[in-house]
This record gives structure tokens, sequence and C-alpha cells, in this order.
């Protein structure tokens, strides 16, 4: 499975190629319509880590930081960042971490997988970011938590059953086909 980092950069790197506009934002509710349209396809998701529940919609906490500089600006080839590194903790807390460290190669992405980031990106490309914050807001899956999220509560992830569900029990949410 592609790491979500690694899904964002090939967003990034379409998006600039095909001159549309990907912010931090915009690139963030990409991920959770792609991830979306992967569980409805596929029965998977496309990337391993969850989404929260943010102000502002989904969010993937990692891919956020990592281009959260960038404010609202358009995020170019030039800014994706090429490695992604993780810590492996043993079970003794005495245990020195192992590190795993990423490259990211587009090619490495499964084209079945570029495909379906393609197709959901030149679909999206219409919305801006607050069109799209707006829609996520409608889904029974943040809407149910609106009041925790706007008091500030932290941690609250989507869970992919649930987007799934709702997704296949509601087609016209499935705005990467309407």
């Amino acid at each position: 499975m592609t790491p979500a980092l690694f899904v964002a950069n090939y967003i990034i790197e379409y998006s600039n190629k095909k001159r549309y506009s990907i912010n931090n934002l915009k690139l963030q509710k990409l991920l959770y319509f792609i991830n979306a349209r992967s569980l409805v396809e596929t029965g998977n998701p496309i990337f391993k880590e969850s989404m929260q529940k943010w102000k502002y919609g989904p969010v993937v906490p990692e891919v956020y930081h990592e281009y959260k500089q960038y404010g609202a600006f358009e995020i170019s080839d030039s800014n994706i960042v090429k490695e992604k590194v993780d810590l492996i903790f043993g079970e003794s807390e005495d245990d020195f971490p192992d590190i795993s460290i990423k490259q990211y190669d587009p090619a490495k992405i499964n084209s079945g997988d570029k495909k379906m980031i393609e197709l959901t990106v030149d679909r999206l490309n219409e919305f801006d970011a607050f069109d799209l914050v707006d829609i996520t807001h409608q889904h029974p899956m943040w809407a149910n938590d609106k009041e925790k999220i706007m008091l500030g509560e932290k941690g609250l992830s989507y869970d992919n059953n649930e987007i799934k569900s709702y997704f296949d029990d509601h087609e016209e949410s499935q705005i990467w086909i309407n």
C-alpha cells in the first residue's frame, strides 16, 4: 500500500502537470475523496494512514504537517517531500527504535491507483478547496462530530468502514462520478 504522503505527492505532481490549483487544504480533501473512491471501487483504502476530522474537514495529519508551511499558497513539484521516515519501536522502552526510510518514486505507485488518482483529480478540479470543505461537512461522518470538532477536540478519526458504507449507500455523494 502506498503511503499517504506519496499519494499526496502524486496528486501534487499530476495537478501541476495539468496546471490545476493545488494547496494543502485542497490536497487534504482530494486525499479524502480518492480514498473514498478506492474503498467503494476496490474495497480497500488507497493508503493505510487514518484521516482525522478537523475544522475544515478530513485531514491526514502526517501529510498536513509536511505541507503546512505553504499555507494557502500553491504547492509546486519542487516542494514535494521525497523521503518518508518512520521510527519503529520495539516491545521494550529500552529498545532503540529502528528507522525506516522510504524514497518517493511515482513509478512504484500501482498503475490502477494512478489512474484512480488522475480521474478523481480531473473530476474534482472544478471545485475549489472551500467547495470541497462544504461538501465534506455535509457528510454524517463529520457532521455527527461537528460540535466536538468546533470545540477543539483532537484525535477524532474517520473509520474506513463508515466511509465505504456511506458512499455505497449515497451514490449522489460520489462526486468523482457525478
